[in-house]
């Protein structure tokens, strides 16, 4: 448990624990700011009745340093005397001098007397007793039942008011069941509670045991409540229990071989790129080696980064009998859809005995495209290790992103997997192309750098807020690594792309008549929502008379993060030509935060002057050498006898292959007839190729010096006899 500051608001105070039993430890973690490093602290016992014989050392006070970044890690142990005949609080106290008058943190935990420890009470058969006080959603808590008939059978159920099934992983124990008392009357039942994104708030567990399995002789019974940490939302609703295909087992006490085990995923589905930690629990003593191995539709070791768990391998059971199997998931762009993970543990190495098994399924995030197409995984040179329970200071820890790209705006949530044991301090470090400080909110989130700290089932969370960005237009990878406290040795890296976001402005057309209508749809994804867009249009000779709409205005941002602008080209009667004209958008009032603006939209001048237009045809697509062929001119809105200049382009008019008629040349002048059409024969050499085809294009011309083409281009292909 962990209590405020009341001396000092740089000190936090942690206990690992709510209570202590006589004989047993607890461990005591201090922080600070490094502004306290290497400095002495000093600490106290009291409490009602506490004296020297409560401590094995017989110490009520002492002395300790402070590492460089100002924290303090000590283990107390309680002696195992039995004088007490109740129990009592222990105050732990923290001061800055050795005269114990600058206080700077306080905290408190229980001393459990062995009198009053049902483990050991006789007088109290049946007794039951739960490893937690209360439970959080996603933890599993033991309940022990003591002092009952040794090789008995007992029968349990599991209420409460608005408890269900749902609201337990059932790979542990299941709403009713069994367990077998030990030669010594003990027996063990494992209730692993779910996150089922149901917001209930707090719910009462009552775990109660019958001698008969019609459940009318009541034993014991034992409640605890429920912490409820699910957010119910729209988007995710409540998710309900799987029902294991396998018999439960039948509970009971810790044993050299283990009776009962069980599998449990952290994460209910897994994306690729995504790292995820599955859990043994059993009722092994410790020291028990068994063995895994990965399956499933389409499942091979291309699926995995194979640094970390292989399809197979084996596992020792820590004293808990526990045991933690990391595999990491690969992006592999290969796209197969949804692939179910099973996960399968067997008591031996040729995989004949098998114990338990758990089924998650692989979300494909994957996108196989041409240039990019499946990538296999690379096999490490070295041995894997024996995968274990939780060790001091961990052996392995991954970084899974809670998603592979991000928007700027979005926070981005990068959990630690870890076999570390609580309280284990990481160093990590945040770059990537061009990333600064200047990219965070460091209000909202981290920076740079900073550290981590490994909690209860060796997990952590290192959070970065990104912030709004409207002027990066390409995307950026971002990159975490993790490393050893004040060390430069790496342990894990992950990276994820941040996704540009810049204002974009689409139309809906790109030419508009004039006193015709158009719009634009507008994306202002790096703009937070109630923030103003302004925007106006601009472009040569653009004036507020080309417009029926308003030129200029200003938009407020909401959640959606878009909007639409009209626009409406006024039927001004002036003859004026073509006009262009692209819309703006400005982060500020006075126009000067340029943050996108749109393409050129074309406005034709429809007020006096008809469009001209000049189509071009050939008579065949292709012609043989030797042969003739026709190009016709057909146009419209232009004057009939009005004079057009054409030319000939490509191979055949360049080695003049190919050539008008009646004056032998590849360009020329022609006048259009009555209809302002024109026809223009052309002839071919004959035996004059050098090649089996050429190509010969057709093309009108503003004036006689070919440079400013006024059509589009029909062309023919002459070929070789």
């Amino acid at each position: 448990m962990s209590k405020s500051l009341q001396g000092s608001s740089d000190f936090e105070l942690t206990l690992n624990k709510d209570s202590v039993k006589q004989g047993k430890s607890f461990k005591s973690q201090i922080k600070s700011s490094s502004a306290y490093g290497e400095d002495d602290i000093f600490w106290t016992f009291s409490g009602d009745g506490i004296t020297r014989n409560d401590f094995k050392n017989g110490s009520l006070q002492g002395q300790s340093t402070l590492k460089k970044d100002g924290s303090n890690k000590q283990i107390f142990e309680i002696a195992a005397n039995s004088e007490r005949t109740q129990n009592t609080t222990l105050d732990v106290d923290y001061f800055l001098d050795s005269k114990f008058k600058t206080r700077v943190a306080g905290d408190s935990i229980a001393i459990v007397a062995k009198s009053y420890d049902p483990d050991k009470d006789s007088s109290k058969p049946w007794s039951m007793n739960a490893a937690r006080t209360q439970v959080k959603e996603n933890v599993l808590v033991q309940f022990t039942i003591n002092n009952g008939t040794p090789d008995e059978t007992v029968f349990y159920t599991l209420s409460g008011k608005g408890i269900d099934k749902n609201d337990f992983n059932l790979s542990y124990a299941r709403m009713s069941g069994k367990a077998k008392m030990d030669s010594t009357g003990k027996a063990q039942i494992p209730l692993m509670v779910r996150d089922d994104h149901k917001t209930e708030g707090t719910e009462d567990v009552t775990v109660s045991i019958f001698a008969d399995k019609a459940y009318k002789k009541k034993l014991s019974s034992k409640e605890i409540p429920i912490l409820d940490t699910s957010i119910e939302t729209p988007e995710q609703g409540p998710t309900k229990s799987k029902t294991p295909s396998g018999k439960q087992p039948v509970w009971s006490n810790k044993t050299d071989k283990g009776t009962w085990f069980t599998l449990s995923p952290s994460r209910t589905e897994i994306r690729e790129n995504t790292s995820t930690r599955t859990r043994i629990d059993s009722n092994n003593k410790g020291g028990l080696v068994l063995y895994y191995k990965t399956g499933g539709n389409s499942i091979d070791q291309n699926d995995f980064d194979l640094s970390y768990a292989r399809t197979s391998g084996e596992v020792i059971l820590n004293s808990n009998g526990t045991a933690f199997i990391p595999h990491l998931l690969r992006n592999d762009n290969k796209t197969e859809g949804t692939e179910n993970l099973t996960i399968s543990l067997y008591r031996d190495k040729k995989f004949k005995k098998g114990i338990a098994s758990t089924t998650v399924p692989v979300l494909d995030t994957s996108v196989q495209t041409p240039e990019k197409s499946p990538t296999t995984s690379i096999n490490p040179n070295t041995k894997q290790q024996q995968w274990g329970g939780g060790v001091l200071g961990g052996d392995w820890f991954t970084l899974s992103p809670n998603r592979s790209d991000f928007q700027r705006g979005e926070k981005v949530s990068t959990r630690v997997d870890s076999d570390a044991l609580p309280g284990e301090v990481l160093d990590w470090r945040l770059s990537g192309p061009d990333i600064d400080g200047t990219d965070l909110d460091q209000s909202k989130g981290s920076g740079l750098t900073g550290t981590t700290e490994i909690s209860k089932n060796g997990y952590s969370s290192i959070e970065h807020f990104f912030r709004f960005d409207n002027s990066t237009n390409e995307n950026t990878e971002a990159t975490i690594d993790l490393f050893r406290k004040n060390s430069t040795t790496k342990v894990a890296t992950t990276s994820f792309e941040l996704i540009a976001t810049p204002a974009e402005a689409e139309p809906n057309k790109t030419v508009i008549d004039e006193g015709k209508a158009m719009k634009f749809k507008v994306f202002t994804r790096g703009v937070p929502s109630g923030e103003n867009i302004y925007w106006d249009v601009t472009g040569l000779n653009i004036t507020d008379g080309d417009f029926v709409t308003p030129r200029s205005g200003v938009v407020t941002q909401d959640s959606t993060q878009k909007f639409q602008i009209n626009f409406e080209a006024a039927k001004d009667l002036l003859t004026e030509g073509t006009e262009y004209f692209k819309l703006n958008l400005y982060s500020d009032a006075g126009r000067t935060g340029l943050i996108g603006a749109s393409d050129e939209i074309t406005i034709n001048d429809t007020s006096t002057t008809p469009q001209q237009t000049y189509d071009l045809i050939s008579s065949a697509a292709t012609v043989k050498e030797g042969k003739g062929f026709k190009m016709k001119v057909k146009t419209k809105n232009v004057d009939p006898g009005e004079i057009i200049y054409w030319k000939g382009s490509g191979p055949a008019a360049d080695e003049n292959i190919a050539y008008f008629e009646d004056t032998g040349l590849t360009y020329g002048t022609a006048m259009l007839d009555t209809s302002g059409n024109a026809i223009l024969q052309f002839r071919t050499n004959k035996k004059s190729m050098t090649s089996s085809s050429a190509a010969f294009n057709f093309s009108i011309f503003e004036t006689s010096n070919y440079i400013t083409p006024i059509s589009g281009t029909a062309s023919i292909t002459v070929l070789d006899n």
